[in-house]
């Protein structure tokens, strides 16, 4: 049993924890062995992201308050949380992928920017493409008109000097 002070500090330190988190993920890995624990935190490392087993009642006083407050709903049974202070999509995928090899890790929710999402919608953020991919989409599509207009402004000169080379061609073979 813990003490008033230790439960304070759990608190205190789930509070620090989630308050800069961009978004998080609530978890019930009820049947995961140790082993399968373990290999689950070295894949939610490996995204930047972090995972914790929390107390519920704790976990609720927690985000009480907090602009992750929604996500104390989910807190129900064993429950565990990924979270990440970067883009929320690697997590996602991490835990996902980690998913459909152990049926026993399920999505009860989470919370993206604000937004409290269902199990099943936040699976779904895993298969979104990141940040970096969508802004490299964006940029591409950006430059594709640009490309376009050099190459529309281009053509007649190239067509120019295709016509004077030709002509130039033409004059040698008669001299």
């Amino acid at each position: 049993m813990l003490t008033r002070a230790e439960k304070q500090t759990q608190i205190d330190a789930l509070r620090d924890a989630l308050a800069g988190a961009q978004g998080l993920f609530v978890m019930d890995f009820t049947g995961l062995s140790v082993g399968e624990v373990t290999e689950l935190r070295r894949r939610v490392a490996e995204a930047e992201a972090s995972y914790i087993v929390v107390k519920n009642t704790l976990a609720r006083i927690a985000v009480s308050g907090s602009r992750n407050e929604a996500v104390g709903a989910l807190m129900l049974g064993p429950t565990a949380v990924a979270y990440t202070t970067r883009d929320v999509v690697p997590l996602a995928k991490a835990l996902a992928d980690f998913a459909k090899g152990h049926d026993k890790l399920k999505f009860r929710g989470g919370l993206v920017e604000g937004q409290l999402l269902t199990g099943v919608e936040a699976q779904q953020i895993a298969t979104l493409p990141s940040k970096t991919e969508l802004v490299a989409k964006l940029l591409f599509i950006l430059q594709s008109p640009m490309r376009r207009l050099v190459t529309a402004l281009n053509w007649p000169l190239r067509s120019l000097a295709v016509t004077v080379q030709q002509v130039a061609d033409e004059k040698a073979r008669q001299a």
